[in-house]
């Protein structure tokens, strides 16, 4: 997974990430926050079900 990936700021959901990233598919980014939350780079700030979506934050 060599590709980068630009965060939306403050609190975002997997779709402004997938919206913001256009040329990648949703299943590349939802791998790159897996890998982001496991470094503690970003931080899951809402759990999400199927009427609330989950909110996600770099933290750095």
């Amino acid at each position: 997974m060599s590709e980068t990936i630009q965060w939306p700021d403050g609190e975002f959901t997997i779709q402004a990430a997938v919206d913001l990233n256009s040329t990648l598919t949703e299943a590349v980014v939802r791998k790159k926050i897996s890998a982001a939350m496991a470094a503690k780079t970003i931080a899951q700030t809402q759990k999400g079900d199927k009427k609330i979506k989950g909110k996600f934050k770099v933290v750095k």
